[in-house]
């Protein structure tokens, strides 16, 4: 699958750890509709995905960073 190139926002570690006590990585019901189980696993994948994309940013910091040109 391939990901969309889109650039995001800063993520912060603050939003992750909210989202993973929202969105919390668990085994579902052995009851759970398929429905249910499907939708809960599609949310576990954006957080999962923002997990990546905080650590990419983490890793190229310095690619981010705008330093204006100074006038000598």
């Amino acid at each position: 699958m391939q990901q969309n190139q889109t650039k995001l926002p800063v993520i912060t570690k603050e939003l992750l750890d909210a989202l993973d006590e929202l969105f919390p990585e668990k085994t579902p019901e052995i009851n759970m509709e398929p429905k249910e189980m499907y939708f809960r696993i599609g949310q576990r994948s954006v957080v999962r995905f923002l997990h990546e994309k905080l650590k990419q940013q983490s890793e190229n910091i310095m690619e981010d960073v705008y330093v204006p040109a100074t006038k000598t």
